[in-house]
């Protein structure tokens, strides 16, 4: 098995154990880019995904099992459209920016997942980014996975009990001073309506007689409240006048059915069929009522009704003169016991910089004994080398009075250090006077960790993509100004890229069909960047700074962020000289072949006509046919181990010579080493075989102690080369000249484009070669 899925933990072994072929197939068989991509996402302990393919099969690590909860090992190899089904169309828009080449970032993205057996409000921390395959194109999305559900159900409670905090320091500041109910009321019903998107829209006060009220509604009118009837305690029915005898808050909503058509009617009229009552009492007797409506009708919550009966109750406690200790004891006791119970270390100093106040969070934390972190003792528990920096920019906040925020390694019970963030808000009375500071320590150590991890990670992933072939670069949406770049790109091009935006791109070294400086607004980048267009498989000529021309083939798309705007635009480059080079060669040869294919038909047409006429048997025409077949046959040969390319001279003459006579003994050649052309090979093979075919027939081969000596040499750009027969029978002139003499003396001048002579010359036939030196290309 593929030793990358070795040390890759529980599901590094699943996966080596899964069969994959109805998805990507035998593992030894996958991609090398998704076999990079597996070792590294197994080997990192921050939770991490992979959705490979177009599909998204889903492969992942340990941490990310946790995540997956119930749903794995199932979820390993399904596609993640079918894996998580309630996030279906969230990872149809991942894998599709993904596979586009482009990341995606959310910070605590909400879902209800389904991870074990029941629907569950999650968050995480998600990160995406695209996984280039073997070819250079995005083949997949890595996601790094961080939940974030218990930190931000953590964050929520503290900031709504701070907000119910300081709601409630803002309603008695804004009462301290009132005393009559009708005052005190109104200023409750705003800060109520405020606080609740809701407005108060009657108030009622019981008259002497304590059986009528007299309602005034139209808070939100100017001057005082207008008198719009009255109403006994039995208006309300049954359910809502026991409510109010309890001091408990009623909807009227549910209590309308009880009342009469009119009085209903009139509470209608008023908004009231929407409402929260709430009575007021004094010594258990209901001397008024208010009533809370909804600018946006729902159903009330307990914690909404809540808020408005302890509005009222701290309303009250102003009317009866007992706000001043009543409610700083309660709001003491409350802020405390919220405190208490925050996962948050929270704090509280004086003017001076006592710390007077640690809540029990701290103290679990710490380990510290209750009380010993008050004053400055809360020092001893951060570690030694930070606390220096620790206790001066608290110093230095003190004394301007303002927020700040540091973090310092702080002692857990346990005698480990862990990373935290200690950040504090000035406090200031009405006046103005600085009070202290309220601040909270929040352990980040896993946040760190993870940040860390994540940044190794991305720096693993850097590091990768500056290992492959492919140039990518970053540009900004809209500038163009060129973000990042690998190393890839930079050999590519041959130098870094130019500084500027992208009006500066025609400073680069593109080419139109013609030679020509490519047109600016035809370079893929700049196309990304200004007309947001996605270009695929462009083609360019590029020279480089060395003067080189090369081949580019260029992909670029605009990134779309989650805001559904693009601000950058990714460029991936590929040099495809070579590719390039070889289509051409091969349609050359192509061309080639075809051309010879026509040629040799037409050679061997006129060999066998040549052949099978004249003088001899049938026997001695085919056997002349065979042999000129031959000797094209071995020349072809030559050519076709040389790829068609050049053939040595030497060689040609060699082998031709041994086809006609199995050894070489009684050939002597002369010359230096030359290359022939493809054609000038094949008519100069056709002439040797001619020349060693007559010299063994009649001539000095045929003999015992005959010779042929073949001489050559190249002068100014000219071929000069002589075959000799010595030692054989005595040459005399042919009456006529047979086919083979007529094929060297004018079919090879014509290919060589010079002469060529046969001398019959008494001691042995010569034939001399006067043409040009043949191109090699």
């Amino acid at each position: 098995m593929p030793a990358f899925l070795d040390g890759g933990g529980e599901c590094g072994a699943l996966i080596k154990a899964r069969d994959w072929s109805d998805s990507l197939g035998p593992v030894a068989g996958w991609p090398v880019s998704l076999k990079a991509a597996t070792g590294l996402l197994l080997r990192s302990p921050v939770p991490m995904a992979m959705l490979w393919g177009e599909e998204g099969i889903m492969l992942y690590n340990d941490g990310y099992s946790v995540i997956a909860g119930g749903r794995h090992p199932q979820l390993l190899g399904s596609r993640v459209r079918e894996g998580w089904p309630e996030a279906a169309e969230f990872n149809d828009r991942v894998m599709k920016v993904g596979l586009a080449g482009g990341t995606l970032s959310f910070a605590d993205q909400e879902f209800v997942l389904h991870r074990h057996g029941r629907p569950e409000a999650v968050a995480f921390n998600l990160d995406y980014s695209p996984v280039l395959g073997d070819d250079g194109r995005p083949a997949g999305v890595l996601a790094i996975v961080i939940e974030t559900t218990a930190r931000l159900r953590a964050e929520r409670e503290v900031k709504s009990r701070a907000a119910r905090l300081a709601f409630f320091d803002s309603l008695s500041e804004a009462i301290r001073d009132l005393s009559s109910p009708v005052q005190i009321m109104s200023e409750t019903a705003r800060l109520l309506g405020q606080h609740l998107q809701a407005s108060v829209v009657a108030y009622a006060d019981m008259e002497a007689d304590e059986d009528v009220f007299t309602i005034r509604g139209s808070w939100a009118a100017e001057g005082s409240p207008n008198i719009v009837g009255r109403y006994t305690l039995e208006t309300f029915g049954p359910t809502a006048n026991h409510a109010l005898h309890a001091g408990k808050p009623f909807i009227t909503r549910d209590s309308l059915a009880e009342l009469g058509p009119v009085e209903a009617r009139a509470l209608l009229d008023l908004g009231l069929g929407a409402t929260v009552c709430m009575p007021y009492h004094r010594a258990g007797r209901l001397i008024a009522l208010m009533a809370v409506h909804q600018k946006d009708p729902r159903d009330w919550t307990a914690d909404e009704l809540g808020l408005i009966a302890e509005a009222t109750e701290r309303s009250w406690a102003h009317v009866v003169r007992v706000r001043s200790e009543a409610i700083l004891r309660e709001s003491e006791t409350r802020f405390r016991n919220i405190a208490d119970h925050t996962p948050v270390m929270l704090w509280v100093t004086d003017e001076t910089g006592y710390c007077t106040y640690l809540n029990r969070t701290w103290y679990e934390f710490t380990g510290q004994s209750e009380g010993d972190g008050e004053g400055f003792g809360w020092l001893n528990a951060v570690h030694e080398e930070d606390r220096p920096g620790a206790e001066r920019a608290f110093i230095q906040a003190n004394e301007a009075q303002s927020g700040y925020e540091t973090d310092f390694r702080l002692r857990r019970h346990d005698g480990n250090f862990r990373w935290c963030i200690d950040a504090a808000a000035p406090r200031f009375d009405a006046s103005g006077e600085f009070l202290g500071y309220v601040g909270s320590v929040i352990d980040v150590q896993d946040r760190r960790e993870a940040v860390d991890q994540v940044r190794r990670s991305e720096e693993q992933l850097r590091a990768v993509i500056d290992q492959m072939p492919v140039g990518v670069a970053l540009a900004r949406i809209p500038g163009g100004e060129i973000l990042v770049y690998n190393q890839a790109m930079d050999e590519i091009l041959g130098h870094p890229f130019l500084s500027g935006g992208s009006e500066g791109y025609g400073g680069y070294g593109g080419l139109d069909p013609d030679g020509n400086a490519l047109a600016l607004e035809s370079y893929p980048l700049w196309r990304a960047v200004n007309r947001g267009e996605t270009v695929i498989d462009n083609e360019m000529i590029y020279r480089r700074p060395d003067g080189r021309i090369v081949s580019l083939l260029s992909q670029a798309a605009p990134v779309v962020g989650d805001d559904g705007k693009a601000d950058i635009a990714i460029v991936a480059v590929q040099d495809i000289s070579q590719r390039k080079q070889a289509e051409a060669h091969q349609q050359l040869l192509i061309n080639e072949l075809s051309h010879r294919a026509k040629n040799l038909l037409a050679i061997i047409q006129s060999l066998a006509q040549q052949s099978f006429k004249g003088d001899g048997t049938a026997a001695e025409q085919l056997a002349r046919f065979e042999g000129r077949l031959g000797a094209l046959s071995a020349a072809h040969g030559i050519l076709t181990r040389e790829k068609w390319e050049a053939v040595p001279l030497r060689r040609l003459i060699c082998d031709t010579f041994t086809a006609v006579r199995a050894d070489d003994d009684r050939l002597r050649l002369e010359g230096p080493d030359l290359m022939l052309s493809p054609k000038s090979a094949v008519s100069l093979a056709m002439a040797i075989h001619e020349l060693a075919t007559n010299a063994l027939k009649y001539g000095s081969i045929g003999v015992e102690d005959g010779t042929v000596t073949v001489r050559w040499r190249a002068e100014e750009g000219r071929l000069y080369l002589d075959w000799k027969e010595h030692g054989g029978p005595p040459v005399t002139e042919p009456a006529s000249r047979g086919f083979g003499s007529r094929m060297i003396e004018r079919g090879l001048a014509a290919e060589l484009g010079g002469s060529v002579r046969i001398l019959f010359e008494p001691d042995g036939v010569r034939c001399v070669v006067d043409a040009p030196i043949p191109d090699h290309g």
